[in-house]
């Protein structure tokens, strides 16, 4: 009985969808339900993109282009820029791996790392591929796990190696989904409403650039972005409550 008494009992750790994410079952459930519910959940709504010269020049042509946006923003552009097949950098972590499926899902092309943990092997990825003809490359600035709207350098980086502008891009509707309890307040445009797309001036990084010049651009992209989410926020109505 003593002996009973003393034995260890297993930790029991709770369900967690997460961490079956990278059997065949949440990639199939991720492409074949989530990324059809999501297409037309975000194809019902109207886009207007607020700066349509820009978005003609560093979009929609086939030029190469590094783009930034905040973590809030990922889920609908991830579908909205999907078709121009980016190569998007996300994280290794469980739910980079959910994230990765849904991105290849609508069409962009993973690659995985973070600031964390496999970024130098992105962004080598991402060098190669845009000076091997590919259109673009991206990733939210302030992932993987935030400060929310603090942007790290990665990005910047890639634009100084690349020679590609850095192109900041953001979004807000009128009426939306926030994820309250998230890190970054995910936001989620509902159905049939209206999307307003911004697309920032682009942001050229010197080849030598390094040091305190390499701040300057972390900083300017920053406030570029934030300035950028106060606007289109500001047109839609949009608010995010704490």
């Amino acid at each position: 009985m003593e002996k009973n008494r003393d034995k260890v009992q297993p930790i029991r750790k709770p369900f967690r969808i997460r961490d079956f994410a990278h059997e065949t079952f949440m990639a199939r459930l991720i492409r074949r339900l989530v990324v059809p519910i999501t297409r037309v959940w975000f194809g019902s709504c109207k886009v207007e993109v607020l700066n349509e010269e820009l978005f003609e020049k560093y979009v929609r042509l086939d030029v190469p282009v590094v783009g930034g946006t905040w973590h809030r923003a990922a889920i609908f552009f991830l579908y909205y820029f999907g078709r121009f097949r980016p190569m998007i950098m996300i994280s290794q972590s469980k739910d980079g791996e959910m994230l990765a499926q849904y991105t290849a899902g609508h069409g962009a092309i993973p690659v995985r790392g973070s600031s964390s943990r496999g970024g130098r092997y992105a962004l080598e990825r991402m060098v190669r591929h845009l000076k091997s003809g590919g259109k673009a490359c991206a990733t939210v600035l302030d992932g993987p796990r935030g400060p929310a709207c603090v942007a790290k350098k990665g990005m910047i980086i890639l634009a100084k190696l690349s020679g590609a502008p850095l192109v900041p891009v953001m979004w807000s509707a009128s009426r939306t989904i926030t994820l309250r309890h998230s890190w970054d307040k995910t936001v989620l445009p509902l159905p049939f409403s209206k999307v307003c797309v911004d697309v920032g001036e682009p942001i050229h990084v010197p080849a030598d650039a390094k040091g305190e010049e390499l701040e300057h651009y972390r900083r300017l992209v920053e406030e570029r972005l934030n300035t950028m989410m106060a606007e289109v926020d500001r047109r839609c109505g949009y608010r995010c409550q704490s």
